[in-house]
């Protein structure tokens, strides 16, 4: 009985994160640019200019929620893109 019980959960558990809102495919560089059109130049990540409820990209992974990244010198947004 307790083993079926287990089985049970462990379905209902998978079945659940099929429809994960966080399940990313990918992700997307945007050109973060002033208002003249050029684009930011940094050395790090932190020199990238962000909102507060953006943040800086700590892994090469794509993020689950919009980040700011160093990228050849550039500061660009990094944008998940949902499976």
């Amino acid at each position: 009985m307790r083993r079926t019980a287990h089985a049970i959960l462990a379905a209902i558990g998978a079945g659940m994160l099929g429809c994960n809102d966080l399940e990313v495919c990918g992700s997307t560089a945007q050109d973060i640019t002033r208002d003249d059109g050029s684009v930011y130049r940094c050395v790090t990540s932190e020199d990238c200019p962000r909102t507060s409820r953006v943040n800086v990209c700590v892994t090469d992974v794509s993020p689950i929620a919009e980040c700011v990244s160093c990228e050849s010198s550039r500061c660009v947004t990094i944008i998940p893109e949902k499976c």
